[in-house]
């Protein structure tokens, strides 16, 4: 998994500050992917919900960071019987998706994007909802600020605790001492070393059902230059991981890590998280910790081409080899797009599924947020799950798109 997440990185790193995803569509373009079937209602839902991204390269990459902690998820069987669905560009315009989900993961500045992302008054109903119903919680990084004395947003009765504004932070190489070994979310967790910012000062929830997890020694600095200078704060030990139990139920986790994508890579980081969305999904974690092995393979079988599902579209055409709904796969959606010379398709995403395509023949213009590059034939591209892509036929014959999706049960959300 190494590799693959490396190259994830690698690949936002690259793109930097240009992958930024815009507000979520309001509503799916007509006949945009005729042939999806929703996932089937399965155990477990895990929503994970990324923000704009808002640094330098590999910093605040929440539309790359998103789809790397999908890839952990679909490639566990634990997960198997979850729903992973992801929203790169915010929380979908649609909250009702977020009904019944199991845990939500937030991933997104908290008051550095403006509107911050939480104070919306219908999201906080709806998390309210979900926390009520006994939904988990996850807050990475900055998802866990708040406005300084905001009291619309109950986050420390949600997730046991916040930041109330950009009082503090400090960027240091550290190791995060494990403080609950006997934790699910710490099951098989090692040493973790990082080089990352922190956030020091914490207001947590009163009363039982705070456990730190990680904590580790920093030297805050405040945002304020002069009182930075007047009175800089003492070089101290602070938790930087926690989980929370709330009284209904209900289950938390907290980490002021991961500014950097690259904190992603680190293995025993990786563990944590992964322990950390099963136990809120309440899923149960093995004492070894969630198991993240390859994907596993499905029964082969033979498509004959008149087998195949064609679909025909103001640009062009699918024509579906492999599918859930076509009963001849499990894990994967495969076909062929064809886009007609001077067409395109409309901007859209995947929720839950990764597509790779590749060119077999033409030449076309293809955009992935707000990134567009020439493709000719005998190019490959990877898509991660959650980014806006679409394809323009900018050659004089057909485009032939091969194109492969890791879900038997793609779904499609655009313009």
């Amino acid at each position: 998994m190494i590799p693959l997440l490396r190259s994830f990185a690698a690949f936002g790193a690259a793109l930097c500050a240009s992958l930024v995803v815009s507000a979520q569509p309001a509503a799916p373009a007509p006949n945009l992917g005729a042939t999806a079937t929703k996932s089937p209602a399965l155990a477990r839902k895990i929503v994970l919900i990324g923000g704009a991204k808002s640094h330098g390269p590999g910093e605040h990459d929440y539309p790359n960071g998103i789809p790397i902690i999908a890839s952990w998820l679909k490639a566990s069987p634990a997960f198997a019987s979850a729903d992973v669905l992801t929203y790169t560009g915010g929380f979908p315009a649609d909250l009702t998706v977020l009904d019944g989900a199991s845990t939500v993961l937030l991933y997104f500045d908290g008051v550095q994007e403006t509107p911050p992302p939480l104070l919306e008054p219908a999201r906080i109903a709806k998390l309210q909802q979900l926390m009520a119903a006994g939904s988990g919680l996850i807050a990475l990084h900055q998802a866990s600020t708040l406005p300084p004395g905001n009291k619309t947003v109950p986050l420390t009765d949600w997730l046991g605790a916040k930041r109330d504004g950009m009082v503090d932070r400090t960027t240091e190489k550290v190791s995060l001492e494990l403080v609950a070994a006997t934790h699910p979310v710490a099951a098989g967790v090692g040493p973790i070393a990082l080089d990352d910012e922190f956030y020091p000062t914490l207001v947590f929830a009163s009363g039982a059902g705070v456990t730190p997890i990680l904590r580790t020694t920093l030297t805050p600095k405040w945002s304020d230059a002069k009182k930075q200078a007047a009175n800089p704060p003492p070089r101290g030990a602070h938790t930087v991981g926690w989980a929370f139990e709330r009284a209904d139920g209900g289950r938390a986790f907290g980490f002021t890590g991961a500014h950097y994508t690259k904190a992603l890579d680190e293995p025993n980081l990786r563990q944590l998280l992964v322990n950390a969305i099963a136990w809120t999904a309440k899923i149960e974690v093995p004492a070894k910790g969630i198991s993240i092995p390859g994907p596993l393979v499905g029964v082969s079988q033979v498509n004959r081409h008149a087998d195949n599902r064609v679909v025909q579209m103001p640009w062009g055409h699918l024509r579906w080899y492999t599918s859930a709904e076509m009963g001849n796969s499990r894990t994967m959606t495969t076909g062929v797009a064809i886009i007609k010379p001077g067409q395109s398709n409309p901007r859209h995403f995947h929720p839950n599924c990764d597509e790779i395509l590749h060119v077999v023949s033409g030449k076309i213009s293809h955009t992935m947020n707000e990134v567009t590059v020439e493709m000719n034939a005998g190019d490959t591209v990877s898509i991660p799950q959650g980014v806006l892509h679409n394809a323009r036929n900018i050659g004089t014959e057909d485009a032939v798109l091969a194109i492969s999706f890791s879900s038997a049960y793609r779904e499609a959300v655009g313009y």
